[in-house]
């Protein structure tokens, strides 16, 4: 069923112009330097908005319609914005100017980035991660498979993952990816991931770095222990150097002959898994 968005939220905005000066600097949005200047980034689609409604990061919410009428259900949607003046009505061309997907929704969520969960690591941040399970995500550059490590990160119990030099977390394609999970779960970029792992052994957790290397510890052969640290690497070049000096061990999963490696969100599902079923 369809409703009027001005019927039920008579202070929504109506926008025509896809040179209008809002829709333009939204457009700018798919790229990262726009998101760090403008601090907003884009969720785009039903399952996205629905996981972003009603968070004090929201800023605007986009809906599609040429005559004001929506389908009820994204309007439920857009009504638990904080501010109805922030709903935004565009006629399809204008909307798909702003718009990432090739097919869109019908919805699109604005937000400012999540400071209170996204946050640069520091000093104090081993402490609060003592006894908890934590993922390192090593320059991992794609931001599909970044996503999807979020979204199966978040699936399997884990609440915090350290990024170092990785993708763009408010990247479209990372935030599609992540399926709501980028926005419960607290995500520490770490400009020197080696030093970050280093204080993170400090606080008892053991890095094990998974990658293909002699004397290496077999996935579902050896102990494990519940507040390890895994470090997946980079799709092409694996794990830093860096990363694997400071790193207590390192895993393989085993695959079969001829197999030379899985893709990075691949083997963190499985990594990831096996903590999951061991210790959950």
């Amino acid at each position: 069923m369809n409703e009027n968005v001005f019927e039920r939220l008579p202070q929504a905005q109506r926008i025509t112009s896809r040179t209008n000066p809002l829709v333009s600097s939204l457009a700018k949005l798919e790229q990262a330097k726009y998101r760090r200047e403008q601090q907003l980034f884009l969720a785009e689609g039903r399952k996205l908005s629905e996981e972003a409604a009603g968070r004090e990061e929201v800023r605007y919410v986009l809906l599609r319609s040429d005559d004001g009428f929506v389908e009820s259900s994204l309007l439920d949607i857009a009504a638990a914005v904080p501010d109805p003046r922030s709903v935004i009505v565009l006629p399809g061309s204008t909307f798909e100017k702003i718009s990432t997907e090739n097919a869109p929704q019908g919805i699109i969520t604005v937000l400012a980035p999540f400071s209170s969960m996204h946050c640069t690591w520091n000093e104090k941040s081993a402490v609060c991660m003592k006894g908890i399970r934590v993922l390192a995500v090593d320059s991992v550059q794609d931001p599909g498979n970044l996503g999807t490590i979020i979204r199966t990160a978040s699936a399997f119990g884990y609440t915090h993952i350290l990024l170092g030099s990785c993708a763009d977390i408010y990247h479209p394609k990372t935030v599609r990816a992540s399926m709501g999970a980028l926005f419960r779960m607290r995500i520490h970029t770490c400009p020197d991931l080696a030093k970050a792992l280093t204080e993170l052994k400090s606080t008892g957790h053991r890095i094990i770095s998974a990658a293909l290397a002699e004397n290496v510890m077999t996935l579902g052969e050896n102990t494990l222990a519940a507040d390890d640290c895994i470090v997946i690497g980079n799709e092409g070049h694996g794990i830093s150097d860096a990363v694997l000096a400071v790193s207590d061990a390192v895993m393989k999963i085993p695959m079969a002959a001829g197999t030379e490696s899985l893709n990075a969100g691949t083997a963190a599902a499985v990594l990831m898994w096996e903590y999951y079923r061991s210790f959950r």
